[in-house]
């Protein structure tokens, strides 16, 4: 009885994350001030970040970027190298989601920045906003870099994603 009570629960409790994890509310690119790609900047984000440069629907692109990960982000780690013009590369601190928006604020605020599109993969987009939201005051585009994600990676993103989710509405907004 106990079994299918718990069972029943999980159940309850998986089907409530679909929409927030594997099926979030997303936009598609459009014209904005600048691009944030969040952390690990894979090749799926940076390639849609740099797509939407070189499609004329912005001119910065911020890339949060341990140095010391650089190896691991070779997409990342060129577009750093070879568009310094376009492309700002940082390892913000805290080196967080929450950190990389308090990044993309002060930068915006700094070049007068009011539009922003930030690129993360489907189960953060939806943590993403809520920071972004408590973060940053211009309008915002969160795209989908569509990156495939095993079920087990998942499982895992399901339970990181709800602790983290809980730890940003504790801190609220930034100051």
């Amino acid at each position: 009885m106990w079994a299918l009570v718990v069972l029943g629960l999980v159940a309850v409790v998986v089907v409530a994350g679909l929409p927030f994890l594997v099926f979030p509310a997303h936009d598609e690119p459009g014209q904005v001030d600048v691009v944030l790609v969040l952390g690990g900047p894979t090749d799926a984000r940076v390639d849609l970040a740099m797509q939407m440069v070189d499609d004329g629907l912005t001119e910065n692109v911020l890339i949060s970027l341990d140095p010391e990960q650089s190896e691991n982000y070779r997409a990342a780690a060129d577009a750093c190298a070879s568009r310094p013009e376009v492309v700002q590369c940082l390892k913000p601190d805290p080196f967080t989601t929450r950190g990389e928006v308090m990044w993309l604020s002060r930068e915006s605020e700094a070049n007068g920045w009011e539009s922003a599109a930030v690129i993360t993969f489907g189960p953060h987009i939806s943590r993403a906003r809520l920071i972004v939201n408590q973060c940053f005051g211009g309008d915002v585009l969160m795209l989908n870099s569509e990156e495939k994600v095993s079920l087990p990676y998942y499982a895992y993103m399901y339970a990181y994603q709800s602790a983290a989710t809980v730890k940003a509405l504790i801190q609220g907004r930034c100051e």
